[in-house]
């Protein structure tokens, strides 16, 4: 390898650019930290504008310009630099953000389950109920705006390439994407701490919208006429972790035929 093909500047507009997206200054594009990202990605679909790859590992450049990836090596310490994380993988790429998928396209004779979430301002925790949704055989997610988003950095880390392959819907509010459910035949139900029937014994038939709420919960407007399930709880325990109870609500919905 050409020592001119390999990034030692700090000033490299490349790096910039990650920066840049790092910070948010770029939503249409998508910051992809490490090899299990950049191999979703690909599986994906996604045509990848760019992977930085350690120069020390030469041997992943040229396994993934094999597979036709636009690839440039990078000096360790800057590429460690640039990274969102504790510990650089010493692999990152962009890559243009999936397009916006119409509500309208969301029918329960394609998704008979969908997620949708409200609220939720940790992207982590966005991501891990993504990877819950698609592992529960749930194909389609909806995120209401004014939480975290589920192509942030964190987010597509928590999901593990999940938030790639559902179907992922975002921009519509609350009350649009209530009724456009509901329009459609949906059964909208609520996940509440408690007040709802036991998540055990619950009709989990599809096709079925489970909705899950963040820190606020959900507006109580909205979802007046849904249907309510809860996990009772035992001892002095209050209420669970917010991906525990939906990862349970998940399984316990998906298992349903």
């Amino acid at each position: 390898m050409e020592t001119e093909d390999v990034i030692r500047s700090r000033g490299n507009a490349l790096l910039k650019r990650v920066g840049a997206v790092a910070a948010h200054k770029e939503r249409d594009v998508l910051l992809l930290e490490g090899d299990r990202l950049i191999e979703d990605a690909l599986s994906a679909g996604l045509e990848l504008e760019v992977v930085l790859v350690a120069e020390s590992r030469e041997a992943l450049a040229s396994a993934l310009r094999e597979r036709g990836a636009p690839v440039r090596l990078v000096e360790d310490v800057l590429l460690a630099r640039v990274s969102a994380l504790e510990t650089s993988p010493g692999s990152l790429a962009l890559a243009p953000r999936p397009a916006r998928r119409p509500l309208q396209d969301l029918r329960p004779d394609t998704s008979p389950r969908v997620l949708v979430v409200a609220g939720l301002s940790d992207p982590g925790n966005l991501g891990a109920l993504a990877r819950s949704a698609e592992a529960a055989g749930f194909g389609s997610l909806v995120v209401a705006p004014g939480g975290a988003r589920p192509f942030s950095p964190k987010a597509l880390r928590g999901s593990m390439g999940s938030a790639l392959r559902l179907e992922v819907h975002t921009g519509a509010e609350v009350p649009a994407i209530a009724e456009h459910l509901a329009s459609t035949g949906y059964r909208q139900v609520a996940a509440a701490t408690r007040g709802g029937g036991d998540w055990r014994a619950f009709d989990w038939s599809a096709p079925l919208a489970l909705w899950v709420g963040g820190e606020t919960g959900l507006d109580p407007a909205v979802v007046e006429t849904f249907e309510r399930v809860t996990i009772p709880m035992q001892g002095g325990v209050e209420s669970l972790n917010i991906t525990v109870a939906t990862s349970l609500l998940l399984f316990q919905a998906g298992g349903a035929r």
